[in-house]
């Protein structure tokens, strides 16, 4: 209670305070970097090497199995991935998330540095990946000009006046075209890529902005048939979800401040309380900024999410504050009191809801990098939230309500009903438990009708298709077929179907781009209003012919793909993999749910090395070949169980086995750290149950509200038919904090009853009706201010942070809130039969 005692003394610098953190806030959010995600680092690291001329034989046995062998002997490798196509090695070297990668690159680098290669091999690139070796923008240039005069515009005018841009980290055309490996053309005509980069510190929307400046300023400087064409840009597809959810949060706190007018019925206490809402959202932009993390879907959804829990602290003070008003008390010795009686259980609730992001820190993974930034969020907020309940709140309080009136207090109805319920319930122990475990029991079992997926798609669609010629003896013959099918994407285009579209043959030496030379890679851009599945359908339609193949995929530029399927083979003898490979991918095509079944043996066409047309893959050394395709099953974990037993009845030849990849991976990690990072966050909320409260017995009476919310979290994904994904298990982890809150409340207050002489059946009776409308006030808040992302009301849908994890919290708190007034009071009662010891009420002097 110091910091209560001491905002009261110093009023009006406690209000000075808050006005001071809502100005620095309003700066930190003006210098945030907006950006897509939070700072990621990929752990892996790119080998690539140019063999002019090579067969993929050559690059395998001269490049590739020496940077192999080379790269084995790092510390923390888990995987090395390699390409050996025309010309062109790529190796890639995984690691798990959490390594000093820095370290591991020049490790790397020193044992590639110090191998000898053949003449006329180009010296390896190693490099890292991470976000900013990413292009925020891709553009494309075209004209009259021959490629080699072009690339001297480029080179000479253009790429100076990009990399002069304030942000750009560089501004460069693909290796692979300068050095000739490459054809690049765009809607039909020859044409050059450049790909920009941004510095680390940079915002990403304001470089892209500044870029297309640049590009319109150049316009009068170069021939007037050259045009710039952006193919790729990040930042409207930020500016679209950052403001989405930035509506949500605006509109969730909005309906946070109807709820607590809808139970307070005074403008003055609904005003004090709501005050919260933005000092806190504000204390947590300003130690954002301070700890150099950027406004991006994941901290912004944090922000989201903790609009509906910073309100919770002050609703209880608040609430308590006024309740001794209408007692009589005059308003300062109300504000201390109410604000000392609950001080205890509201620490004890917002450490538990921090509790419960702690592991998110240590599990380590995919989930434990991209959701920390989302957790500290929510952390910062939540700690400013308990220092302006204990503070800001008594202060305004003390000053801004008005003194009782005499009236009687409103809502008396809601609790002599809750009273009836509780001691009818209270005489009915073992029938009322028994409902509320058929319930569980019954909501466990709806898990089987719950569809499963990794990450719901949102946000932009990006439509890529890969030609391959099967047989193509040269790069001309890849290059006509390529010609036909630029036929039909121009009548498209001109139909405004699409809007651009570029095509890639050859290797260019960038991530992820190595093919085989009997192949052309597209990027198809789409207007905004386009059909994805529409366009794809009609690409799937239009773009094959004789000769040639098509296999068109999609993805999003909000997240990873979670649609993509990925089985890689393993084994020795290549035409046995290959063998094997072609039997399961013809299996796996009868399969509804699956489209576009292919694998690479098959897109090559060839045998090992015949006229140096086949790339070469291998995993550890291994020969290797990776079906692919897309899962078009909203339920990917049924997917996942119907390809395994189609491998299973396929059955895989001796020395050859499956490895599994793709959005399966990403599935059975999430599924694996969630349950590790739950069952740590419940011991930690425990430990932190059991420090404040200092009992092990009373802990574990409110530990019984956790399965009560698992009602309404499956409860509500069956109803809605959303899918048990990654957002819905944050949403499950945020539970277990978040609906211990109104069992502590509940209990806290209980215990004080009960210290004061008060019966156990008439404590819990007393204490619900007393704490009926905070613990309804702050569930209702939360339940409101998440129904716009419930309801996708922002449009595109806010992706990671969205309609799932909303709803899991929103069904839990529905059902976790009935029935903790019920089911606790009597877990309570077999429990806690001996109360805890009567201690004196405090006296003047410990004011």
């Amino acid at each position: 209670m110091f910091l209560t005692r001491l905002a009261l003394r110093l009023r009006v610098l406690t209000i000075l305070l808050m006005v001071g953190v809502m100005v620095a806030g309003v700066y930190g959010v003006s210098k945030l970097r907006i950006e897509l995600f939070p700072d990621i680092e990929f752990p892996l690291v790119i080998v690539s090497a140019f063999y002019p001329q090579a067969t993929p034989d050559a690059v395998l046995r001269d490049v590739t199995i020496p940077v192999e062998q080379a790269v084995r002997g790092v510390d923390n490798v888990t995987m090395v991935r390699s390409t050996s196509s025309p010309s062109f090695a790529l190796i890639l070297v995984e690691a798990p998330f959490g390594v000093d990668m820095k370290a591991m690159e020049r490790d790397i680098a020193q044992r590639v540095q110090a191998l000898h290669f053949p003449a006329g091999v180009q010296p390896p690139r190693v490099s890292r990946v991470n976000p900013d070796e990413f292009p925020v923008l891709q553009v494309s240039i075209l004209g009259q000009p021959s490629i080699p005069d072009l690339y001297g515009i480029v080179s000479s005018q253009v790429l100076p006046a990009l990399r002069a841009v304030p942000g750009v980290g560089g501004a460069d055309v693909p290796l692979g075209a300068e050095a000739g490996l490459s054809i690049i053309r765009t809607n039909g005509s020859p044409s050059l890529s450049i790909g920009i980069l941004k510095t680390p510190d940079a915002n990403t929307v304001e470089v892209s902005h500044a870029v297309g400046e640049a590009l319109e300023a150049l316009k009068p400087a170069v021939p007037a048939d050259v045009q710039f064409i952006e193919l790729f840009d990040q930042a409207p597809g930020i500016e679209d979800s950052i403001n989405e959810l930035k509506q949500e949060v605006l509109l969730g706190a909005i309906l946070a401040v109807l709820v607590i007018f809808a139970f307070l019925l005074s403008v003055r206490p609904t005003l004090v309380t709501s005050t919260s809402i933005p000092v806190s959202i504000l204390a947590a932009l300003i130690v954002m900024h301070w700890q150099g993390m950027s406004l991006n879907i994941l901290t912004l959804g944090g922000l989201a999410i903790a609009v509906g829990r910073v309100v919770d602290d002050s609703i209880v003070v608040m609430e308590n504050i006024f309740r001794h008003i209408q007692q009589g008390e005059d308003r300062r010795t109300a504000a201390f009191n109410a604000t000392r009686e609950v001080a205890s259980p509201v620490t004890a609730s917002t450490l538990t809801t921090i509790a419960v992001f702690a592991p998110l820190g240590f599990i380590g993974g995919f989930i434990g990098v991209v959701f920390l930034p989302f957790a500290l969020t929510i952390t910062f907020a939540l700690l400013a939230s308990l220092v302006v309940a204990l503070t800001v709140v008594p202060v305004l309080a003390s000053l801004l309500l008005a003194p009782s009136n005499g009236r009687r207090q409103r809502g008396s109805s809601l609790e002599r009903l809750y009273a009836a319920i509780i001691r009818w319930s209270l005489q009915h122990k073992l029938r009322t438990l028994a409902i509320a475990a058929a319930l569980f029991v019954a909501s466990v079992g709806l898990v089987a009708f719950i569809p499963v997926s990794f990450l719901p798609s949102s946000g932009q669609v990006l439509v890529n298709a890969q030609i391959a010629v099967p047989g193509a003896a040269s790069q001309q013959e890849v290059l006509d077929q390529l010609a036909q099918a630029e036929v039909a994407l121009s009548k498209m285009r001109s139909d405004g179907v699409i809007e651009a579209f570029q095509s890639t043959v050859g290797n260019t030496g960038q991530f992820g781009a190595a093919q085989a030379n009997n192949s052309a890679s597209l990027v198809i851009q789409l207007p905004e209003d386009a059909d994805a599945s529409q366009v794809t359908e009609t690409l799937k339609r239009d773009l094959p012919g004789p000769g040639r193949t098509v296999a068109v995929s999609t993805s999003s530029d909000s997240g990873p793909q979670s649609n993509n399927l990925e089985l890689t083979l393993l084994g020795g003898d290549y035409a046995v993999l290959t063998e094997a490979a072609n039997k399961v991918t013809l299996e796996l095509q009868k399969m509804p749910g699956l489209t576009d079944l292919r694998n690479d043996a098959a897109i090559a066409g060839q045998t090992p090395g015949a006229d140096g047309l086949l790339t070469i893959n291998r995993v550890d050394g291994r020969r290797a070949v990776t079906i692919s395709g897309a899962i078009t099953d909203r339920n990917t974990g049924k997917a996942q169980r119907d390809v395994r037993q189609t491998i299973d009845r396929v059955g895989l030849p001796p020395g050859v086995e499956v490895s599994t990849g793709g959005v399966f991976a990403s599935i059975n990690e999430a599924f694996s750290q969630m349950a590790v990072a739950m069952l740590l966050g419940l011991a930690l909320v425990y430990l932190v149950m059991v420090v404040t409260q200092r009992s092990l017995v009373t802990p574990f009476v409110i530990v019984f509200s956790l399965p009560l919310a698992s009602i309404g979290a499956l409860g509500g994904l069956f109803i809605t038919q959303r899918t048990l994904g990654l957002p819905a298990l944050i949403g499950i982890l945020m539970l277990i904090g978040l609906v211990v809150t109104n069992a502590i409340v509940l209990i806290a207050f209980v215990e004080d009853l009960r210290r004061r002489g008060i019966s156990a059946s008439e404590a819990l009776v007393q204490g619900g009706r007393t704490r009926l409308r905070p613990i309804l006030m702050t569930a209702l808040t939360t339940i409101f201010v998440l129904l716009p992302l419930a309801l996708g009301l922002g449009g595109r849908g806010s992706g990671i942070i969205g309609a799932e994890l909303a709803t899991v919290v929103i069904g839990g708190l529905m059902t976790a809130t009935f029935l903790t007034l019920v089911v606790i009071p009597i877990v309570y009662s077999y429990l806690r039969r001996k109360g805890p010891k009567a201690q004196p009420a405090p006296s003047a002097a410990d004011d």
